[in-house]
């Protein structure tokens, strides 16, 4: 690999980056950070903190043979938070949304050819990794490789807006790992941020033309992920797994000292609701390692082929659904209109009733099959799926979202209870140690919590009093280790709602 120096130097700035005064030796130097960090609402230990993550990767660039004149750019990419929502986006439910203090700090420098090489650095042990990837629509992801992520959003961007140019891009995350706060996700977006801004894509007609709304791009960098395509912008081989925008949406979207509900397929803000400055998060990382690659993505993807399968189940009955997200594909949001728009004055109830009614006679554990070369569903599994979604989507968060705006905490934890039961009976993607976590932060006093995140390991949430987090923290982590004394890797920490992602 060529040095930094080969072929990359500088293209004309803009007056902004002119103005803007960011080199790689001012980020290394780092004391103009803390306060560009803080102006876009970031809490003030956490604009120290990151502010040593910047000068490194800052320093990691320099270090690879680029000048400390070279102009920069740098962004916070966050992880999220899935207040509730689970599993809900991809099948046109809603979800309730934070950023996280944790995630991704991104220094990048422009180069004159099309290579972007990525610097970062990995493990406690702090291996120093680097890979170069063309900037080509040919570019081909290596499945289960650490660059699997930035080589297929590389590859979308350059099939659909015909970008050429490429970067030197600098990475330090302090968002652990396989943890459920979609650190994947975030690498998308990181990509997106960077290249947008080298190649100027926002400014391009396939943006213009078809991504109009911020909604609009969030969506777009769902499907990078999946593979979809996005209206005229034509998708191809994906990776992760089948799931929706969601993820993208929080960590671009989301505001520090509020949770927001956004309903999905398409992506659309339903409301912003300001959290109480008295109460904050604290985050259980279970470390039980989510890992979504390679063969644990059939476990992954067969919660959103159940609920692909059950929409396609109710309009087997005969009931036709003429506009879809997805030409010619209902989804379970979509089913649930249809519902409402033939009976407008029914209750929840009653939905809930007529949805599970049309899916039963389907749901015999012999008809329908996630593929041709799969088995058939168990019996029931299709009613199930939908039950949670309903209750998720059409019950709990928009009752939980009105309890938060009241104050009414006791209503709040009691319906985000009932999500986590739903995870645990029907979702069926809990561990021992996620089922568990929620119950005892309950037990030890917390407000609110849930499991949230993919399943089958990550994370959990607890909104406790600001004054006691310090002391929730230690007593949730003592009594984790006392019932689950392997998981000496887990991480438990505070954070109030972040702000999302941005460029200093």
């Amino acid at each position: 690999m060529g040095s930094c120096g080969s072929g990359s130097g500088n293209v004309a700035a803009s007056p902004i980056e002119r103005e803007d005064g960011l080199t790689l030796g001012v980020l290394a130097e780092g004391s103009r950070i803390p306060e560009r960090l803080r102006a876009k609402g970031m809490d003030e230990g956490s604009a120290t903190d990151k502010s040593s993550l910047f000068r490194s990767a800052a320093q990691r660039l320099i270090q690879e043979g680029c000048a400390r004149g070279d102009r920069a750019r740098a962004f916070w990419v966050p992880g999220r938070v899935e207040v509730l929502g689970k599993h809900t986006d991809y099948a046109g439910g809603r979800s309730l949304l934070a950023a996280v203090c944790r995630g991704f700090v991104v220094v990048s420098r422009d180069r004159d050819d099309d290579l972007c090489r990525i610097f970062t650095t990995f493990g406690s042990e702090g291996e120093k990794k680097t890979a170069e990837l063309k900037v080509s629509p040919e570019l081909q992801p290596v499945q289960g490789h650490w660059t699997a992520y930035p080589a297929a959003a590389i590859r979308r961007f350059a099939r659909n807006f015909g970008i050429t140019k490429g970067c030197d891009i600098s990475l330090e995350c302090d968002l652990p790992e396989s943890s459920g706060m979609s650190s994947s996700s975030a690498v998308i977006c990181y990509t997106w941020l960077v290249l947008a801004a080298r190649n100027n894509i926002t400014a391009s007609p396939a943006f213009l033309e078809n991504l109009k709304t911020r909604e609009e791009l969030c969506t777009f960098l769902g499907f990078t992920e999946n593979g979809q395509d996005c209206g005229a912008l034509k998708g191809d081989r994906g990776v992760g797994t089948f799931g929706g925008s969601e993820d993208h949406t929080a960590i671009m979207e989301s505001e520090a000292g509020a949770m927001k509900m956004y309903s999905f397929c398409p992506t659309r803000l339903e409301g912003t609701f300001k959290c109480s400055p008295e109460v904050t998060f604290v985050i259980a990382v279970s470390g039980a390692t989510a890992e979504k690659t390679g063969g644990a993505m059939a476990d992954y993807n067969n919660a959103a082929f159940l609920a692909r399968d059950a929409a396609s189940a109710w309009c087997n009955g005969g009931c036709k659904i003429e506009k879809t997200f997805v030409a010619e594909r209902a989804n379970l949001a979509e089913v649930v209109g249809k519902i409402r728009e033939g009976t407008p004055s029914a209750g929840a109830q009653e939905l809930r009733s007529a949805l599970l009614d049309g899916i039963a006679p389907h749901d015999d554990g012999k008809q329908i099959a996630p593929s041709e070369e799969s088995r058939p569903y168990e019996e029931g599994a299709l009613c199930r799926r939908a039950a949670q979604f309903f209750d998720e989507s059409e019950v709990i968060i928009p009752a939980a979202a009105r309890a938060m705006e009241k104050g009414d905490w006791q209503e709040f934890g009691n319906l985000c209870e009932q999500s986590h039961k739903l995870t645990v009976s029907h979702l069926l993607n809990t561990i021992p140690e996620t089922a568990w976590l929620p119950d005892e932060a309950r037990r030890l006093g917390a407000l609110a919590a849930s499991a949230f995140g993919a399943g089958f390991g990550g994370s959990c949430w607890a909104l406790v009093p600001v004054d006691s987090a310090e002391d929730f923290c230690s007593r949730w982590r003592t009594a984790y280790l006392g019932e689950f004394p392997s998981r000496t890797s887990s991480t438990f920490f505070a954070t109030r709602p972040a702000p999302g992602a941005f460029q200093l």
